[in-house]
């Protein structure tokens, strides 16, 4: 197979896009377009919270919250701290994390509210994305993670039948090539917009992130109801047998949908 047209990363990537692409559009929040310098010194200043609080490289983060502004940052921010980094299920009972976590070598959470952790996990202050880069000044003397990380950092759980739920874990450079390897097959460049639609405790989820960081595109992050207008403006989506079949019984003339990735069951053509 042919190799992908692709960059070569010196940094992390979304870094390494503030450096190159600095006011090029990386997130859409609602309405509001948040350049990738933005989404940068945002990251920075969560890890600057996250290293003062006592965060260091190797240990592991559990973020429990439902997709948002916040729960990617708190992604984002953990790598580039070299720390592991574990999205939960906000489902998941009390009862099952408080034996769960302290299994997985787990050291803190971070929850979207105030939410309660086992007394073995150290919790870690909620925060507002909007107030982040306001208080960056490109000062912090934070240790951050070198790039490339051969370390495995994040870590997604399996849904077992029987006993805990095991964590499967990646390096982020695995996530890359698996950006690489799908995009292969797709059309999806640095001017689309990919819609996230599906949750970041799921690995498919994660497959949207990294491949919008592999393309340096806009990841969109919208309230899913109604779908049609989460996806206006959107070029690619990710979408579950039961998404797309609720798309096309509404008016969805307009979208600007390139590209469909369908998955989570079976489906008919």
């Amino acid at each position: 197979m042919a190799p992908l047209d692709c960059p070569e990363f010196f940094d992390w990537p979304w870094q390494q896009w503030a450096t190159q692409r600095p006011d090029a559009v990386a997130l859409v929040r609602g309405q509001k377009e948040i350049s990738w310098r933005r989404l940068a010194d945002e990251v920075n200043a969560l890890c600057d919270r996250f290293y003062q609080s006592g965060v260091r490289e190797g240990q592991g983060v559990a973020l429990r919250g439902k997709n948002g502004e916040e729960l990617l940052l708190a992604y984002l921010a953990v790598l580039q701290l070299g720390a592991r980094v574990l999205p939960l299920n906000p489902q998941l009972p009390e009862s099952l994390l408080a034996e769960l976590l302290p299994s997985l070598d787990i050291h803190y959470g971070w929850c979207a509210h105030n939410g309660v952790w086992h007394s073995a996990i150290v919790p870690l202050s909620p925060f507002s994305a909007e107030l982040l880069s306001c208080d960056y000044e490109g000062g912090y003397d934070t240790s951050y993670a070198s790039w490339p990380c051969d370390s495995s950092l994040t870590m997604t759980l399996t849904s077992g039948s029987s006993g805990l739920p095991k964590a499967v874990v990646h390096r982020p450079t695995a996530h890359l090539a698996n950006a690489r390897g799908l995009l292969q097959r797709m059309t999806f460049d640095a001017d689309d917009r990919w819609l996230l639609s599906l949750p970041l405790f799921h690995v498919s989820g994660q497959g949207i992130l990294w491949r919008w960081l592999f393309k340096g595109a806009t990841l969109v992050q919208r309230d899913m109801h109604p779908l049609s207008d989460a996806l206006s403006g959107c070029t690619h989506a990710s979408l579950v047998p039961t998404q797309l079949w609720r798309l096309l019984e509404q008016s969805a003339s307009g979208l600007a949908l390139k590209q469909v990735l369908l998955g989570g069951g079976d489906h008919s053509r």
